[in-house]
């Protein structure tokens, strides 16, 4: 992290903020984990809306994130409890800690501003930084090495199933092409040859889809998501809280398919006649995803894409 950023205490707009609170419904609550620190955006709002003996739980696998928010909660610091890891650590960091159960969990599978804002994460095109896209620096695999060493079968697969981008064979083949001549080292080198390649044809820029893609590979995030939210679910106490902000359709569908699941009361087997009947463990409170207001919109260009749902535990 740059000294200018590390001296500097970043304010972060925590998206749809109230719609989050009044999701978890902090009256009376005590345990609350925060599955995605951040610059703790969120966690400062839950805190000054949570009791006196309320306790939050920061999970944030970013290391600079984690000195940022650090000092955006000094005023909480008794009330809170650090965790430098990736949230889908939950139930092993929970139980170190000697947590039963939880009354809320919160995911907001948004970047934060450091890591789209600073060119050496790697994780915007619009910057010149380094291929990497690693939220933890301690993990091996990055980006480059994706890029310059992924067979263009598998670069094929991430692109369409991750950035769910249509050519992804065509750029998979033109990587592979130039990489055979020259490696890729920065992010600003990809996306140009990625524009040269499949061409502008909207304002949306063409390598965005490939460097979604990229970012989900690297982090494995899709597959964190379905281990924490099984992991929160078995937490959780009844009438206990699951809130998730999500910014793309494949974190959405999971987080939808997944409140489905647990939320079913019945089940008719294909080819079957008879009704199986289940005990959930879910009820859905957002029937819909809650987005921003126009507002909230217009002034956080960021939050345009964000659906929220929330859960309760039964």
């Amino acid at each position: 992290m740059s000294k200018t950023l590390e001296n500097k205490q970043i304010a972060h707009v925590p998206v749809l903020a109230e719609e989050v609170c009044k999701g978890l419904e902090l009256k009376n609550k005590r345990n609350i984990v925060d599955c995605t620190l951040g610059l703790a955006g969120h966690a400062r709002i839950i805190l000054q809306n949570l009791g006196s003996t309320g306790r939050l739980f920061g999970f944030e696998v970013d290391s600079d994130n984690l000195k940022l928010a650090k000092k955006n909660l000094r005023p909480f610091f008794k009330k809170v409890t650090f965790i430098n890891k990736n949230f889908e650590n939950l139930t092993e960091e929970l139980k170190k800690l000697r947590i039963k159960s939880i009354d809320g969990v919160l995911l907001d599978l948004g970047l934060s501003s450091p890591q789209v804002d600073l060119a050496e994460k790697g994780f915007s095109f619009l910057r010149e930084g380094p291929l990497d896209m690693r939220f933890d620096k301690k993990q091996p695999l990055t980006a480059a090495q994706i890029i310059n060493k992924y067979p263009v079968g598998e670069l094929t697969r991430i692109f369409k199933d991750y950035g769910e981008e249509f050519l992804g064979r065509k750029i998979a083949l033109g990587i592979a092409k130039r990489r055979h001549a020259r490696a890729f080292k920065t992010t600003t080198e990809l996306a140009r040859f990625i524009e040269k390649l499949i061409k502008r044809k909207s304002h949306i820029h063409p390598a965005t889809r490939v460097f979604q893609a990229l970012r989900i590979e690297v982090n494995h995030e899709l597959e964190a998501l379905k281990n924490v939210l099984r992991q929160a679910v078995s937490f959780l106490k009844p009438g206990g809280r699951l809130v998730v902000i999500s910014y793309h359709s494949l974190e959405d569908r999971i987080t939808k398919q997944f409140f489905k699941e647990l939320s079913r009361s019945f089940l008719n087997e294909p080819g079957k006649l008879t009704t199986t009947y289940l005990k959930p463990s879910l009820k859905i409170i957002s029937k819909k995803p809650i987005t921003p207001s126009l507002k909230e919109a217009q002034s956080n260009p960021r939050s345009r894409s964000a659906k929220l749902r929330i859960a309760e535990k039964l």
